[in-house]
C-alpha cells in the first residue's frame, strides 16, 4: 500500500464534529439494526428458551469485560498531551481482557444447571473479547477525530456478524453455533479493518517503515509502573461501566430469577427493540467528548455548556417523540417485527422506551464528565442508580411480572439524569479542578512501539 493512499488517513487533519457525528450516528445505526436483525433472527429461528440463553450470556459477560476494559476508548479520546503510547493501552486491554474471559467462563461453570447454556455463556464471552480488542482501536480513531473509521468498522462488523449468525442457525437451528459464528466475524474484522487502519495512524510521521515495521507497531508493550498508573487512572470508570452495565441487566437477573428464561427471552426482545435512542445518544457523545476536552482544557467553558445543552435537549426530545409514537404504534411494531406471541406485551415497550429516554439525556451529560474528568464522582452516582433499580426491581417484578422489570429501569434513569444534571452543574460553576489528569510522563506518545 503505497504512502498516498496512506497519507490522508494517517496524517490530514480531522474531521469536522458534524462529519464524526454523521459518521458515528451511521455506524451506529447500521451496527444496531444489525443486531436487531439478529434478534429477529433468533426469536424466528429458534425458541425463546434459547433467545434467554443468549440473552443470559450477555448479561453475564456484558458487566466482566465492561470491568476489563476500564473504558480506555474514553482515556484514550481525552489524553490530549498524548501521556500514554497506544501500544501501552492495548498492552494493557489484552491482560484485562484475558482476565476477564477466564472469569466468565468460570461464573457460567457455577451457576449453569444446564451445560449447553455455559457453552452459550462462554461462546458469548469470546465474542465480547473480541469486541473488546476492537474497542481499544476504537479510541485511537476517536484521539485523531477519525470516527469515520470506526463507523465503517461497526458497518462491517454487523453486516458480518448477522450473515454469520443467520447462516449457522439456517443450518443449525443453534444458538451456540450462532454465536460461535458470530465470534468468528468479529475476528475477521477485527484483523482486516481495525488493525490495518491503526497502523496507518501509527505509522504516520514514518515514511520509511516498510511493512513488516508498520505491523510492529501493533505489538502490545508491558511496563507494569506506567500501565498500573494508567489502570489507576482508568479504573473508576472500569467501576462505572461495569455499574451501568449492571444497571441495564438488572431486570433480566429478576426476570429469570422469578421467571425463567422463557420469559428473560420475552423481555430481552422487548429491551433489544429500543436501541435506537441509545444508538443517536452514543453517537452524540462519541463525536463531542474529544471537542468537549479541548474547550474543558482550553478553558471555553461557554462553548462547553452549550454543547451540552444541545446535545440534552436533542436526545430528550427524541425520547419524548419514540415514546408517543410506541404508545400508539406498539402492538403492530411488535406483530410486525417478531410475532404474535410478542403483541400482547405492548405496554412492557412503552415503559423501556420511557426508560431509553432519560437513560439518553444521561448518558449525554456524562460526556461532560467525561471531558472534565470527572471519573471518581461518577462511581457513587452509578452506585446509587443501580441500588434503586434494583430495590424497585425487588418490589415490581414479583407483582407486577414484565411490566415491573419494565418500570424499574424508568425510575432508575430518571434519577440518573437528575444526579448527572447536578454534576455537570457543579463542573460548569467550578470548571477548575479536575480530579484525573493523565500525568505529563517525560515519554512522549512517538511512534506507538
Amino acid at each position: 500500500m503505497t504512502a498516498s493512499v496512506e497519507t490522508p488517513l494517517a496524517a490530514g487533519a480531522g474531521l469536522s464534529l458534524r462529519r464524526n457525528f454523521l459518521w458515528t450516528l451511521a455506524g451506529n445505526i447500521f451496527y444496531a439494526l444489525c443486531q436487531w436483525a439478529i434478534i429477529i433472527v433468533l426469536a424466528k429461528r429458534t425458541t425463546p428458551l434459547m433467545v434467554g440463553q443468549f440473552s443470559l450470556g450477555l448479561a453475564i459477560s456484558t458487566p466482566v469485560i465492561m470491568l476489563a476494559n476500564l473504558q480506555l476508548k474514553v482515556v484514550q479520546a481525552t489524553d490530549v498531551h498524548r501521556a500514554y503510547r497506544f501500544s501501552e493501552y492495548l498492552g494493557l486491554r489484552t491482560v484485562t481482557t484475558t482476565l476477564a474471559f477466564f472469569v466468565i467462563a468460570a461464573i457460567a461453570a457455577v451457576i449453569s444447571h444446564e451445560p449447553k447454556t455455559m457453552l452459550v455463556v462462554i461462546a458469548v464471552a469470546a465474542a465480547k473479547s473480541i469486541e473488546s480488542m476492537s474497542d481499544v482501536f476504537y479510541g485511537l480513531f476517536q484521539l485523531h477525530d477519525h470516527l469515520d473509521q470506526t463507523g465503517t468498522s461497526m458497518m462491517i462488523r454487523g453486516a458480518l456478524s448477522v450473515a454469520a449468525m443467520s447462516a449457522a442457525l439456517y443450518f443449525t437451528r443453534d444458538v451456540l453455533w450462532g454465536v460461535s459464528a458470530m465470534a468468528l466475524a468479529w475476528f475477521i474484522s477485527l484483523l482486516l479493518f481495525d488493525a490495518r487502519r491503526g497502523q496507518r495512524f501509527l505509522a504516520a510521521g514514518e515514511p520509511a517503515l516498510g511493512w513488516i515495521g508498520r505491523w510492529k507497531l501493533l505489538r502490545p508493550r508491558y511496563t507494569f509502573s506506567r500501565q498500573w498508573t494508567l489502570a489507576r487512572i482508568a479504573f473508576p470508570l472500569g467501576i462505572v461501566m461495569t455499574l451501568a452495565s449492571l444497571n441495564m441487566n438488572v431486570p433480566r437477573y429478576f426476570v429469570q430469577s422469578a421467571m425463567g428464561e422463557t420469559d428473560l427471552g420475552v423481555f430481552s426482545i422487548m429491551a433489544y427493540t429500543m436501541t435506537a435512542i441509545s444508538t443517536v445518544a452514543d453517537a452524540m457523545r462519541a463525536a463531542a467528548v474529544p471537542k468537549l476536552a479541548r474547550y474543558y482544557v482550553n478553558g471555553k467553558m461557554g462553548a462547553f455548556q452549550s454543547l451540552l445543552v444541545k446535545m440534552g435537549g436533542m436526545a430528550a426530545g427524541l425520547g419524548v417523540l419514540a415514546t408517543l409514537g410506541i404508545v400508539w404504534l406498539g402492538p403492530q411494531v411488535l406483530l410486525v417485527l417478531y410475532g404474535a406471541d410478542y403483541a400482547p406485551y405492548a405496554g412492557v415497550l412503552v415503559w423501556l422506551t420511557a426508560a431509553s429516554g432519560c437513560s439518553a439525556v444521561a448518558s449525554l451529560l456524562m460526556g461532560g464528565l467525561d471531558s472534565s474528568k470527572r471519573f471518581r464522582v461518577q462511581v457513587p452516582m452509578f452506585a446509587a442508580v443501580v441500588a434503586t433499580n434494583a430495590m424497585a426491581c425487588a418490589i415490581l417484578v414479583p407483582r407486577f411480572g414484565l411490566a415491573g422489570a419494565a418500570a424499574a429501569p424508568l425510575i432508575a434513569s430518571a434519577l440518573h439524569m437528575a444526579i448527572a444534571a447536578v454534576l455537570v452543574g457543579r463542573v460548569c460553576l467550578s470548571p477548575g479542578g479536575s480530579e484525573a489528569v493523565l500525568p505529563a510522563l517525560t515519554d512522549s506518545w512517538g511512534s506507538g512501539l
